[in-house]
């Protein structure tokens, strides 16, 4: 009251004017305060924790808020200066199900709820795979039953890599973390910047011994700023997997969300792992992995999760929700995440192309290299070839081909192309193959039709089962429902009308072809009667479709794409080069064009050199970095055009790019001088797209007057044989496919049941 001494009465009702107008206090009183998720969707959120923001209104104070979470205050988590408007928290002590977090100023609230889940999982993917072994610190076996059977073994685990073992059945243990340095001696050298090899940048770091600081180098990142060179090492659990992440950091320095040490740029580069498989063992993450020398170079942050190894776990809703769940840590325990990039080979590409499609956000820009579009459409070309090389050929029709009329049935220029397939991974949609459930896993727990028909079937539609939906078949096993399906796929047409084969071997191939069982049985021909087609499910197939397993390629218009395609087709690689062209044909029928996507492929091999490796990923930096400061109303596909960098098209070089100076030898694609060229696959020569995007065809009635046969002539016999192999009709490729539709999007199957997620929650006035 002495401030007011001496004031005249006109002093006093100024002054209370000021102060009633600092307060917010007006004919309107200010709105309650914003609160927002920032490490997730609030509905999404998982491990007991989240980062929210609670937004002041204007004039009002942060000593003036208080924050409950469940009716407990956790105001303290909001700690800021007395001028904050935005003021950010680690919210802790989620419990699992819904929370209610309230934030009021001057009578004022908001409320927004928050769905914890737990750090086990699962929260989108759906019901968990049973059995599912934890990994452990000594690989100790373990007893095992099957679920619902009498069926126990003893399973050897992976090593896990961490110190403890789990503390309970979602495989949660505590988190380990390591630190390496780079000595002194070695800044400036051409030592790579990872923990192995020949001369690596770093050594363990001794915490109770640790090295002086003159034996430290320094590293500056791409911004400027220079710190100690000791890079964190951090695993740990998640959703029964194990991840690990790597970024700069000192540990004799303070690190909180509100003053960050500065050695890590606030990017990050995930690393997806190659191959697909099914396995039910948690697998462990290799450290070297996430040492890319490029990235760290930079002060990017570096991390994977064994989930999002396709060659154990080829679930990509699973692995999508595993990302989110480790990128949400991520932001809750280092800070914000700028953008981020995908790498990775193969089973790496899948996994960027189909969880960059079908979960818009989790990755901004993907460097796909000996790339698939998709897991589910490499089975049609796995079957295809299965049923051609490895049953048809075997007939007494089939063995008299020749290797020109094969490579014309199956568009390969090499003949053993398919035979590469059968060999590697046909075997995984054997149900009764102990080894597609991972390492040593015993086979008195798998599936066998007579002996163990409810044993563990680990092949890769099993693993998928709660996407694609299940039946109960005559054996009495619960399997999942088929995708595969050749009802009215001509095979050879195109070798037919180019007359690299006969009518009449046109006509026995589609005769004798036959298809495959769930248990991988052929339905050979016999007695002259045509072999049996398979015919899959369109509500299995809309699933998938929904669900984006395969997918329509709208969404990744939302994303940046350089594609490093390697050279290795001719050489009968599965790697088929077409793919790469057959996802841009995806991005063309989606969304009209594929400005978002580029081809730099490179020869002789599967991967591309380091120096071609390195240009991918600096370009996408610099073209992510210019998105990142797009303040345009554009859309996000609109900004990706928008930001590409000029001159940034499509290259090919006729070598691998291992140096800088191979990558001044560029070639245009498609062109004569460039020795990467695509072939085709058994669908594409049966009319199917290049985008391969339908699984199951609509069929339309056969007719010889089609243009399908222009210039081929059967004989009345051929006819009634065809007739008879093709009584539903033959594929109408010009027509989408069964059950053929656009994905929403962040599709859920947590009720076992697959639905696009609602909007995001928002906070709403008490």
């Amino acid at each position: 009251m002495q401030r007011f001494i001496g004031c005249s009465a006109a002093c006093l009702m100024s002054i209370t004017l000021a102060v009633l107008t600092l307060i917010g206090c007006s004919d309107s009183p200010p709105p309650p305060p914003g609160i927002a998720v920032l490490s997730n969707r609030p509905d999404l959120v998982s491990g007991g924790d989240a980062l929210v923001e609670v937004r002041l209104a204007h004039g009002v104070y942060a000593n003036e808020l208080v924050v409950t979470l469940n009716g407990a205050s956790v105001t303290s988590a909001f700690a800021a200066d007395a001028t904050s408007t935005s003021l950010v928290g680690l919210v802790t002590g989620l419990t699992e199900g819904a929370n209610q977090l309230v934030a009021t100023t001057r009578g004022k609230s908001s409320q927004l709820t928050i769905t914890n889940h737990s750090k086990g999982g699962p929260i989108f993917s759906g019901p968990q795979l049973d059995p599912w072994v934890c990994a452990t610190v000594d690989a100790a076996p373990v007893n095992v039953t099957v679920p619902g059977t009498t069926l126990t073994a003893s399973v050897p685990t992976r090593l896990s890599g961490l110190d403890n073992n789990a503390t309970d059945a979602k495989c949660n243990a505590p988190s380990k973390l390591t630190y390496y340095y780079q000595p002194k001696a070695k800044e400036g050298s051409a030592c790579t910047f990872t923990i192995n090899g020949t001369d690596p940048c770093f050594v363990p770091w001794d915490t109770a011994n640790p090295p002086a600081a003159a034996a430290v180098a320094n590293f500056t990142n791409d911004q400027g700023i220079t710190v100690r060179s000791i890079v964190r090492l951090e695993r740990g659990t998640m959703n029964r997997g194990i991840y690990q992440i790597a970024a700069f950091r000192d540990p004799a320095l303070p690190y909180t969300l509100a003053a960050p040490q500065k050695g890590w740029n606030g990017k990050l580069l995930w690393m997806f792992g190659a191959s697909a498989a099914a396995h039910r063992l948690q697998a462990p993450v290799t450290p070297a992995t996430a040492f890319n020398d490029v990235a760290l170079r930079s002060g990017f942050m570096v991390a994977t999760a064994s989930l999002n190894d396709n060659g154990t776990n080829a679930n990509h809703v699973l692995a999508a929700e595993t990302m989110m769940m480790v990128k949400e840590h991520i932001v809750e325990q280092y800070g914000p995440i700028r953008y981020t990039i995908g790498n990775g080979c193969s089973g790496g590409s899948i996994q960027q192309q189909t969880i960059a499609g079908s979960y818009p956000g989790l990755i901004d820009g993907i460097q796909p290299n000996c790339s698939y579009q998709d897991q589910i459409n490499i089975e049609l070309e796995i079957k295809d070839c299965g049923l051609l090389a490895d049953r048809y050929y075997r007939t007494a029709n089939g063995t008299p081909l020749s290797d020109a009329k094969r490579s014309a049935i199956a568009g390969h220029l090499n003949p053993n192309f398919c035979a590469v397939w059968v060999s590697s991974f046909l075997p995984a949609y054997d149900p009764t193959r102990a080894a597609n459930c991972g390492p040593n896993f015993p086979q008195a727990l798998v599936y066998d039709p007579v002996l163990r028909p409810k044993g563990v079937r680990c092949t890769l539609l099993d693993h998928e089962a709660t996407r694609l939906g299940t039946f109960v078949d005559t054996d009495g096993a619960r399997k999942a429902n088929k995708v595969f399906d050749n009802v009215g796929v001509q095979y050879g047409l195109k070798a037919l009308k180019s007359g690299a084969i006969t009518p009449e071997e046109f006509l026995q191939v589609n005769e004798g072809v036959g298809s495959y069982s769930p248990d991988l049985v052929w339905s050979g021909a016999a007695g002259g009667t045509p072999a049996a087609r398979v015919s899959s499910l369109p509500q299995t197939l809309s699933n998938i479709y929904l669900a984006g397993v395969l997918s329509d390629a709208k969404l990744l218009s939302q994303v940046a794409i350089i594609d490093l395609r390697g050279n290795q087709n001719p050489l009968g690689d599965i790697h088929a080069n077409w793919r790469s062209w057959g996802m841009r044909e995806r991005l063309d029928k989606a969304n009209g064009n594929h400005n978002n996507h580029v081809i730099w492929a490179s020869t002789p091999g599967l991967r591309p050199g380091a120096a071609l490796e390195s240009k991918s990923f600096m370009t996408m930096d610099k073209w992510l970095a210019a998105v990142e400061t797009d303040t345009t109303t554009r859309t996000r596909a609109e900004k990706i055009v928008a930001n590409r960098p000029a001159g940034l098209g499509d290259l090919c070089y006729a070598t691998a790019g291992a140096t800088q100076a191979d990558l001044a030898q560029e070639l245009v694609l498609g062109s004569s001088a460039c020795p990467v060229t695509y072939q085709a696959s058994p669908r594409q020569t049966a009319g199917g797209p290049l985008a391969e995007d339908i699984l199951k065809c609509e069929l339309k009635p056969l007719a010889f007057s089609d243009v399908d046969y222009t210039g081929v002539t059967f004989t009345a016999d051929q006819q009634a044989r065809l007739r008879a192999v093709f009584a539903t009709g033959v594929c109408d490729w010009s027509k989408p496919g069964v059950g053929q539709q656009r994905s929403p999007g962040w599709y859920s199957f947590a009720t076992g049941t697959g639905v696009a997620l609602p909007a995001v929650p928002v906070a709403t006035p008490q």
